[in-house]
């Protein structure tokens, strides 16, 4: 069979997918012109526990997906060097599609809707709101045409978030000496089941916003400097958690980066000011001075804080106990993680080659970034990603990598749980990819497991 004759029905699929999509458009486009809006009652019905634009959405998503398969396909795009890549990608599209098209209600949404419309009415912001007020400035445009409508801008914003983040993650990890099908599975398995990707997708949270900022402000350095700084400094300016990431810059003595940065943040700063003026930023640092008062426990929240009060709450210990543990335990943290960082950059420990220093700096400080926090919810521990892969390179006894395994199954696999002490073991899984990242450190480079493994799922199929 000629190459030609086996592309044939893939042809013809392509043509009839194109068909397929013609005569869908023009039965809407037909049925509005002739009823109007609500004519597409007539066509369209809302299924039970559903919303009617979110099913659209997810229905034309996953057209749209199914026609760049046929075109890659047809035209030869995938081939055996991508095939795994590729296949990883609509694997996760395909399934997160479909599982937020089931979802009605996206808890965070609302507080982000208070925000901006607290901004397009020049009201103070709401106590809900803790971001910086760069992100309720973005969305403000949308309040007009009410609630729906900024849910389903923020819906598609975050499938289209997801997608890329499969991409940046993959090719974040190529930089950590992956192969492009061993990337392409390790991503793969890591989206598929996790728990801090489902709960950021159903609570419509700007992780994946932050991460992908991040992880295109890692990929475009050095070749553009002025790119990069601006990607991070964007990622800062929807939570302020990425700034301590320019800590891995520093290492790198790239003085431009660092004043590219610094220009950048002010820049983003100045425009929100000029749209917004001072105030927001005066009502976001009292929102957050507010997280450091004694609070309610809520056991699958995670952070030092959060545990220290939950223990002073049960045992009716005075406060000041728990804010000396709180802040000790920040301190230790700091430091281990700071330790961690300086081992990993002298050693050359998980990367080598242009950008060493920032490359083996960023794991352990993306564990700070994420403990330091006063609230670290189950879905901000898609910020370790980096810390858990890169061990994957330098795991080599039985029991590192039992404590890996342990770590892992209890931040990504074990649904969210409110029970004392047990959901805290979340808060200790990232302390223990810390201890392990130090372990590899002390023998840097990559074990022959993983350079065989490398090799074998290279040379698979």
């Amino acid at each position: 069979m000629t190459k030609k004759s086996s592309l044939a029905p893939l042809n013809t699929a392509w043509i009839g997918w194109i068909v397929a999509s013609g005569l869908i458009a023009a039965s809407v486009i037909a049925t509005y012109a002739w009823k109007g809006a609500h004519g597409l009652d007539a066509i369209a019905l809302t299924g039970p526990f559903s919303k009617f634009w979110l099913t659209i959405f997810a229905a034309t998503h996953t057209w749209l997906l199914g026609g760049l398969l046929l075109w890659l396909l047809k035209s030869g795009r995938i081939d055996r060097d991508n095939a795994f890549t590729w296949a990883g990608f609509f694997l996760v599209s395909f399934l997160y599609i479909n599982l937020l098209r089931e979802r009605l209600d996206y808890g965070d949404l609302h507080a982000y809707f208070l925000g901006a419309s607290n901004l397009y009415r020049g009201e103070p912001l709401d106590s809900l709101y803790i971001y910086p007020p760069f992100w309720a400035m973005l969305l403000k445009p949308l309040v007009p045409y009410g609630e729906n409508v900024f849910l389903y801008a923020t819906w598609n914003l975050n499938v289209l978030m997801m997608m890329a983040f499969y991409f940046l993650l993959h090719n974040v990890l190529r930089r950590y000496d992956f192969s492009t099908r061993l990337a392409a599975v390790a991503v793969t398995l890591f989206m598929l089941v996790n728990v801090a990707l489902l709960r950021t997708l159903y609570y419509m949270q700007i992780n994946l916003h932050v991460l992908n900022l991040i992880f295109i402000s890692l990929l475009l350095y050095p070749r553009s400097r002025w790119l990069s700084a601006l990607a991070l400094s964007l990622a800062i300016h929807l939570k302020v958690s990425p700034l301590v990431l320019a800590l891995a810059f520093v290492l790198e003595r790239d003085w431009r980066w660092l004043a590219w940065l610094a220009f950048f943040t002010l820049a983003v700063f100045a425009l929100t000011v000029l749209s917004d003026g001072f105030r927001p930023y005066l009502d976001y640092l009292h929102n957050l001075s507010q997280l450091n008062l004694p609070r309610v426990p809520i056991f699958r929240e995670t952070s030092f804080d959060s545990f220290f009060w939950s223990v002073a709450e049960l045992l009716k210990l005075d406060g000041i106990v728990a804010r000396i543990a709180i802040y000790a335990s920040k301190a230790a943290l700091a430091a281990a993680a700071f330790a961690v960082m300086l081992k990993a950059v002298r050693a050359k420990a998980f990367a080598t080659g242009r950008s060493a220093s920032l490359l083996n700096a960023l794991p352990p400080l993306m564990i700070l970034m994420n403990m330091a926090s006063p609230l670290v919810w189950e879905h901000h521990a898609l910020f370790l990603v980096i810390a858990c892969m890169v061990l994957l390179r330098g795991l080599e006894t039985s029991a590192e990598w039992t404590w890996f395994g342990i770590a892992y199954f209890t931040e990504f696999l074990v649904p969210t749980i409110d029970l004392f002490p047990w959901s805290y073991a979340r808060m200790l899984a990232p302390l223990v990819v810390l201890w392990l990242l130090w372990r590899v450190a002390q023998r840097p480079g990559e074990t022959s497991f993983f350079r065989n493994l490398n090799r074998r799922v290279e040379k698979a199929v």
